[in-house]
């Protein structure tokens, strides 16, 4: 596998995983008072797709570019993990949605700092952007985390609020990475 299709491939994914976080996220953010439990499950099940997705790709990999999948495993199992969790048991989750939602996000700016990391170890300009975006995820994280509001209409959209532009922050990552990844390949043509 050369290195076009394995780049079109964490492309579509990381793509998918955006959009999926943004219909989450939205949903939250536009039906708060919707019953929490359908929520739970959806998102559950979202989580383990998410997992998966991810999960399945880490083992994929020829590993020519094992930075580019490093921290798929870890994040896709923890994902998975939670996704159970939360179908198995929606009235204990009700309780804990902020904290499940929120080491979501930790997650999600964990793994995405290691792409920025990645992205400057690669040459990329905009792997300060990255970091950025990934350090505000973790600070939402840790604002949910730390601060529960409590199983209200004000949490959930607050929490769908913080999806929805985790959704967004993945988008333009993956923006970012895919137009210096085409200019990468343009000036390696031209050499």
């Amino acid at each position: 596998m050369n290195f076009n299709e394995i780049w079109e491939k964490i492309k579509c994914n990381w793509i998918l995983s955006a959009a999926v976080t943004g219909i989450a996220g939205l949903i939250l953010l536009i039906f708060p008072g919707a019953a929490l439990t359908s929520a739970c499950y959806c998102i559950g099940g979202i989580a383990i797709a998410a997992g998966v997705i991810r999960t399945v790709r880490y083992f994929k990999q020829d590993h020519t570019y094992p930075f580019m999948f490093q921290s798929d495993l870890i994040v896709g199992l923890l994902t998975i993990g939670l996704g159970i969790f939360m179908i198995a048991n929606p009235s204990a989750v009700l309780t804990i949605l902020p904290y499940v939602l929120g080491l979501m996000m930790i997650g999600c700016g964990i793994g995405n700092i290691l792409r920025s990391i990645d992205a400057k170890n690669a040459g990329f300009m905009q792997w300060g952007v990255l970091l950025a975006l990934a350090i505000i995820t973790i600070v939402l994280g840790w604002v949910i985390v730390g601060n529960p509001i409590g199983a209200s209409e004000a949490a959930v959209a607050f929490i769908g609020g913080c999806l929805l532009y985790e959704s967004i922050t993945d988008f333009m990552t993956t923006f970012v990475v895919s137009k210096k990844i085409k200019t990468w390949k343009e000036a390696l043509k031209k050499a």
